[in-house]
């Protein structure tokens, strides 16, 4: 009788767990998967436009060309003739900067960058 007693409450309890775990648990956990994908999904897009947004205003400020600056051992500015000074990329300016520095051992070349364009 107290068997009875305790086994029909724990039947129903056990009845009642298993419908409410199909029928609400498994299409909660299903949407909970399908919406952790989703929001990862949207992040990551989220993620990429901000760097695109970021790098596009970093490539508004880089400079427009580069010039070699040429000071003596004094510190003065100096303009030494045939030696080409504007450049428009900062690859081929320090090129040139460190094939002067070879050739003018008595100056100091710095390249610099500059918002004017100048060819």
């Amino acid at each position: 009788m107290i068997w009875e007693l305790l086994t029909v409450p724990a039947t129903a309890f056990a009845v009642t767990y298993a419908w409410l775990a199909h029928n609400f648990g498994e299409p909660f956990a299903a949407f909970a998967k399908d919406f952790q994908f989703a929001f990862i999904c949207t992040i990551a897009v989220l993620f990429i436009f901000a760097s695109m947004i970021i790098m596009l205003k970093q490539a508004k400020k880089l400079p427009k060309s580069y010039n070699v600056e040429i000071v003596d051992v004094y510190g003065q500015p100096v303009a030494i003739d045939g030696v080409r000074q504007v450049f428009k990329t900062y690859e081929a300016a320090e090129s040139y900067a460190r094939m002067y520095r070879q050739n003018f051992t008595q100056y100091k070349f710095r390249v610099v960058g500059s918002q004017n364009v100048n060819t």
